[in-house]
């Protein structure tokens, strides 16, 4: 979702931050967490309060970090390397 131009009134990437910086747009957080929910294949929609509990067990395992700032949070540098190659892989 954060490379989908088209996604970025729901999730994008932080400009001018430290590298792997993401933000959730609180308008469209319900949103956020549905599209999520049907990407991952979940046979219920996804409620905001799930993929808050998602996100926190992601940040328990190291995977992404909280930001001090609303709703922003920055992978960690493991998980972002591997998410590029995986995206180079696609190309």
């Amino acid at each position: 979702m954060l490379e989908n131009l088209g996604m970025a009134h729901c999730v994008s990437w932080v400009p001018a931050a430290a590298d792997g910086v993401f933000r959730f747009s609180s308008r469209n957080k319900e949103q956020v967490a549905a599209l999520w929910g049907q990407r991952k294949g979940n046979r219920r929609p996804m409620t905001y309060q799930k993929m808050s509990r998602a996100l926190r067990n992601y940040a328990r395992s190291g995977e992404i970090f909280k930001v001090k700032k609303k709703l922003t949070y920055q992978f960690s540098r493991a998980t972002l390397s591997a998410l590029r190659k995986c995206h180079q892989g696609r190309l």
